[in-house]
């Protein structure tokens, strides 16, 4: 099952309800405070988020399963539990970065 759930987009200007995030070092304004779904990621210069995430545009998905979907895929950043209801991981596939949610 794949949804799309919005679209990551580095910028370099603050944007409008953005929260700091300051073992990522990343300011993020997530897709909720704007009409298109967009996420905008703010990083700072020292930020140790992998670069292939700073300089690229992003799809992020809701996945049944991460493994499923990271199997045979270039590991971006592995499955990282941000909260009790939801972990990520980013892959890169056919040249696109994708982050996949699962949420329970």
């Amino acid at each position: 099952m794949l949804e799309i759930m919005h679209i990551g987009l580095p910028t370099q200007t603050p944007q409008p309800g953005e929260v700091y995030s300051p073992d990522m070092k990343l300011h993020i304004a997530g897709p909720e405070t704007n009409e298109m779904r967009i996420e905008y990621l703010r990083f700072e210069a020292d930020s140790p988020m992998p670069q292939e995430l700073k300089d690229n545009v992003h799809v992020a998905y809701k996945v049944d399963s991460l493994e499923k979907y990271m199997q045979g895929n270039k590991i971006i950043l592995p499955r990282t539990k941000l909260d009790d209801c939801l972990s990520i991981a980013f892959i890169e596939k056919d040249g696109l970065v994708i982050e996949l949610m699962e949420m329970k």
